[in-house]
């Protein structure tokens, strides 16, 4: 159910890229989503497994940062992977590949659209990425207004 979901956005990423992923972190949080950022969620004594599983369990997106250090990391990997499962047809959830480096895509990813961080026009892709990740629109409890009638002559 949306209203479930704790975090709009799940940032799976390795940790040698965080010095590209930290800042759009910070930008989407302060666009206003709820982000689930390892170093803003994982506190001493936390089980790292664990803390993961929540958050992937209670976000509507996972924003899966796709690098050549992510496909090697055994991390990224189960996140993107246990994202996937939970939702096959990627609907309630959605599975957003923000491509980092050239590295090739290699399986079940390739399938996806993905926004595209080497792009030259960052600020036109950083906005579909922020609509990607925003909450659907509430449906309004007001009536819709009707159409204009058209002007007799």
């Amino acid at each position: 159910m949306p209203e479930d979901f704790k975090y709009d956005v799940f940032l799976s990423h390795s940790s040698k890229d965080k010095a590209v992923v930290r800042p759009v972190a910070e930008r989407m949080r302060s666009d206003g989503l709820k982000v689930w950022f390892d170093e803003w969620v994982l506190e001493p004594g936390d089980s790292i497994p664990a803390k993961i599983e929540e958050g992937l369990e209670r976000s509507r997106a996972l924003v899966f940062c796709m690098s050549a250090n992510a496909f090697r990391s055994d991390w990224a990997q189960l996140e993107s992977h246990t994202f996937r499962f939970r939702d096959p047809l990627n609907k309630e959830r959605r599975l957003i590949p923000l491509r980092l480096d050239d590295e090739p895509i290699k399986g079940f990813l390739a399938q996806f659209l993905y926004i595209n961080w080497l792009s030259t026009d960052r600020e036109q892709e950083y906005r579909k990425l922020l609509e990607a990740c925003q909450p659907p629109a509430r449906p309004s409890s007001r009536r819709p207004e009707p159409p204009p009638r058209p002007a007799n002559r």
